[in-house]
This record gives structure tokens, sequence and C-alpha cells, in this order.
């Protein structure tokens, strides 16, 4: 494959189950992306795109979505996470469901991870080549996916950071920065999804009187999201974008724990990598 080609991944939380549908197909097909860049859970399956472990992010959400120490709002009071980190991170990449570093490592691909930074405003960008070890991986996937109101900051290297899709939802610009003429783009939402302005403004800037640039950015998200799906239709009728997003409306909460509606949506993504497969094939050779 052409060395200028990058695969962006949006989060969405349990929404992103869609992603991992696709994310499996290309598996199972041999497609791989020579750049790739993920905020939250986008970022989060991607890590098992690159270490090749296909079904992983599937298996885990049908095992353990309903335990209460995986994610609930138990976790929240008790420990200011929803998802407890130690649980749904370190013990799974480590023990549960042990993700394969050594492949991660040695993948020729290249792999960003969005995390907002909590006192610049911006999102930061953590390469896969500066990832020393295991944990360091685990903790950025951890900054990306930490879900605003829903999760503490995670600290790495003294500064505090929140998901990665907070500043930059769809990291296409990041892409493009990096000099990829092509995007495959994987959205989890539908076609005519446009993101609504935040309630409780007040409240936000409340929450996060620490970090204003925090409560900004949660107030400015759906502009900054609406005006990337202009960007991405621009892109898309020039033919350097191609985007997945799921074919049917599929209701699935961001944090949904109906395992029938996840697997649906797992199995939505799957089709629709295989039935738009010979177009993407096409669209990566024209």
């Amino acid at each position: 494959m052409k060395k200028d080609i990058g695969l962006v991944c949006e989060g969405g939380g349990l929404r992103g189950m869609y992603t991992a549908g696709i994310l499996d197909y290309f598996l199972e097909v041999g497609l791989n992306f020579p750049n790739l860049i993920g905020v939250s859970a986008g970022a989060i399956y991607l890590s098992s795109y690159i270490s090749k472990q296909k079904g992983r992010n599937f298996e885990i959400q049908k095992k353990y979505i309903n335990d209460h120490r995986y994610m609930s709002f138990r976790n929240l009071i008790k420990t200011g996470n929803f998802f407890d980190p130690d649980f749904a991170y370190f013990r799974m990449a480590k023990e549960l469901f042990p993700f394969d570093y050594d492949t991660f490592k040695v993948s020729e691909m290249d792999y960003k991870v969005g995390t907002f930074n909590c006192l610049t405003g911006k999102t930061d960008f953590h390469s896969k080549e500066n990832f020393s070890n295991l944990d360091e991986t685990i903790t950025a996937l951890l900054a990306s996916g930490s879900l605003p109101f829903l999760s503490k900051e995670v600290i790495i290297n003294d500064t505090p950071y929140l998901d990665g899709g907070i500043g930059s939802p769809i990291p296409i610009e990041r892409s493009i920065a990096d000099g990829n003429k092509k995007h495959l783009v994987i959205l989890t939402q539908g076609e005519h999804y446009r993101k609504k302005p935040l309630k409780y403004s007040k409240f936000t800037k409340f929450f996060y009187k620490r970090y204003p640039f925090v409560a900004n950015a949660l107030i400015n998200r759906h502009k900054i999201y609406n005006d990337t799906l202009n960007k991405l239709s621009e892109l898309q009728d020039e033919k350097s974008v191609f985007i997945l997003r799921p074919s049917i409306d599929v209701k699935v909460g961001r944090l949904e724990k109906d395992k029938t509606k996840i697997e649906d949506l797992y199995n939505l993504g799957y089709e629709d990598a295989k039935q738009n497969y010979n177009d993407i094939i096409n669209w990566i050779n024209n």
C-alpha cells in the first residue's frame, strides 16, 4: 500500500464497537494501513488492530460490559472513574485479555493516540515509537479514553490529560498534517447526525473551574465536530477521503450495556466493511 494513506478513527464510547467490527474485517482480509490516528475508543480499538488480535475488543465487551468492576456508577462514586483504570485497562491488558505488546511494538504501522491537554487546550498526539513499554502504552490509551465528567485526569509527564475527542473529535487535521494524501475515516454516527450544543454550560464551567480550557472545549465541541463533518464532506467530493459510517440506524449509547445492541453494532461494522471492501481497494489504488 502507498505510504501516504491514513486510517482515522473517532471515539464514541461503546458506539466504537462499530469501529471494532470494521477493524476485525480488515484483519481478516489482511488490509493494513501505514498510518493510524485515533482518539478515545477509536485509539483503543486501533491498538488491537496493530497487535493483530481479531475479536479481542468484542470479546472484552461481551464478557465484561455488565461487570461493575469494568464500568459502573459504583466505580464513579468510589473512585471518580466510571471505567476503573486498573481493571478496565491494566488488568485487562496484562491478565484478563492479554494485549500482544510484542506484535504491537514491532509493527511498521505509524500510530498516534490523541489526548486533550487540560493546561493548553490543545490535542497532543502520542506516537507508538515513543512508547518504551506496555505501561506507557496503556496510560496513553487511558488518557485518550478518559471521558469528561466521568473520569479523573490522567497525568503524563506532569501534564493532566482527558479524552482526546474533546478537542479533536475526528482527527482528520492531524492526518493531513502528517502528510497523508488519502484518509479512510471511520465514524460512529449515521450520515445525518450533527452534534447539538452542550447543555448546562454553567455547570461545565464550574465542574472544570481548575481547567477552563476543558470547559471551553466542551462548550464548543459541537461546532468543532460539525465543522469537521463539513470538511470531510468536501474532502470526500475530492476523493481524498473515504468514509465508513453506520449504514443503518442502531441506537447505541456511549455507555451502552445491552449486549444484543453491542453485538448488532459490531456485526454492522463488519458487514459495512465487507460490502465496501472493493470500493475501498479501488479508491486506494486509483
